[in-house]
């Protein structure tokens, strides 16, 4: 969380000196009134002045932080087992999973040497709308785990979950039809059989996921948050939280992975 605030801050600084500097130039270039066009000049002005404040508010959290713990390259995804996806600000997007202190365990970032996905720093784009977007799931040192495909072809979005060398290891699909007003979709295996169905409590997305067995699998809470308290999550109020059942299978972990990523509001 220490990275998360740091860039946030640098963020907030950056946006409101550019919104202050363009109110200045707009009031002796375009300015006639505050009756004609004084609500531009007031509305940006407003919002580069709390850009500046969430870069001082964030600067302040970020040095109130620990410096996070050197992460190994040798990767355990057995021992993770829950998931604290945290956007990290930069112009392409970029997720952290974090554990219960802050401290990241594994990124999310769309694939490098894809043309397409520089385009993503368009939001609308981010999740496969008018061209299909692909993400690696790495450690913090850049081992890679898995990737995983997203294609939006109107009817439906198509997530695919493939290991580093390319094979599939399953895919998701959510049908806008069924998921407009909340999410809901199947997980299938690699060879077409059903893996899981995934469905939405409410509207804000409470969901538990069961086996065969009716044994949970994943929970996926918001607003509903156990370390709110701890000082790493003091500084924000909007948190996601899921949480794998004991038994569950280190592909299945990162299936869940793929689509809660998907699932974020960002």
């Amino acid at each position: 969380m220490k990275e998360i605030y740091r860039k946030t801050s640098i963020f907030g600084f950056i946006g409101g000196t550019g919104m202050i500097l363009f109110c200045i130039l707009y009031y002796f270039i375009w300015y006639e009134g505050f009756a004609v066009n004084g609500d531009v000049l007031f509305e940006i002005g407003i919002g580069g002045l709390a850009a500046l404040g969430a870069g001082f508010y964030f600067k302040h959290a970020s040095e109130k932080m620990v410096d996070p713990e050197v992460v190994e390259s040798k990767w355990d995804m057995e021992s993770v087992g829950e998931l604290i996806l945290k956007r990290v600000p930069s112009l392409l997007p970029k997720t952290y999973n974090v554990d219960h202190n802050g401290q990241p365990l594994f990124q999310i970032q769309p694939t490098k040497g894809r043309f397409l996905n520089n385009l993503l720093f368009f939001s609308s784009f981010e999740k496969g709308m008018v061209f299909p977007v692909e993400y690696d799931i790495l450690s913090m040192d850049g081992f890679p785990i898995a990737t995983f495909h997203i294609r939006n072809n109107v009817k439906q979005f198509t997530l695919t979950l493939k290991q580093p060398d390319g094979t599939v290891i399953g895919y998701y699909i959510q049908k806008l039809s069924k998921s407009a007003m909340k999410n809901r979709g199947t997980l299938y295996h690699a060879d077409g059989s059903v893996w899981r169905l995934l469905e939405a409590k409410t509207m804000a997305g409470d969901i538990d996921v069961v086996d065969e067995e009716g044994r949970r699998t994943a929970s996926y809470r918001y607003g509903l948050f156990p370390y709110a308290a701890n000082p790493a999550f003091q500084s924000t109020a909007h948190h996601e939280y899921v949480r794998f059942g004991e038994h569950v299978s280190v592909e299945e972990k990162l299936a869940y992975v793929m689509i809660f990523f998907f699932w974020l509001d960002t």
